[in-house]
């Protein structure tokens, strides 16, 4: 069978659109650290807060090394974890003064920096316990 000029021509630029559609797809950055990677909401925090100051849905994000602390209604708190696939240790460096202190309290943090032991951990829900709480989270 003799090749022309037009099916060369169309093989080429099906090989260049399959490249650029290969590379393309090799762009997002995947989860490092598993199921551990993405938004939880906090559905139970044992022993509750003795102040309760925000009464929104709270939330949990957590992402290749960072942590963010949010509430439906806004408000921000960013941090660092370290996860080794047994335990979580969180630190939220700017959450200094007294009000942050309290606002963390809300998440089951009573300790900055703190450090978890992950009870359960899949692609639903998660349990992290230490020895001032216990916080149960669905992936959200």
């Amino acid at each position: 069978m003799i090749t022309t000029p037009i099916n060369i021509k169309a093989s080429i630029y099906i090989t260049i659109l399959f490249c650029l559609v290969l590379t393309a797809s090799g762009c997002q950055k995947t989860p490092i650290n598993g199921d551990l990677d993405g938004q939880w909401q906090v559905m139970d925090v044992q022993p509750a807060p003795e102040e309760i100051i925000i009464n929104e849905r709270l939330y949990y994000c957590f992402y290749m090394h960072t942590c963010m602390l949010t509430y439906y209604d806004g408000g921000l708190t960013n941090g660092n974890f370290q996860f080794d696939g047994n335990h979580i240790s969180m630190d939220f460096p700017n959450a200094t003064h007294s009000d942050a202190i309290t606002a963390l309290k809300q998440y089951g943090i009573y300790h900055n920096p703190v450090t978890f032991e992950i009870v359960t951990l899949n692609k639903k829900h998660m349990i992290l316990k230490n020895d001032d709480a216990v916080i149960t989270l669905r992936k959200f």
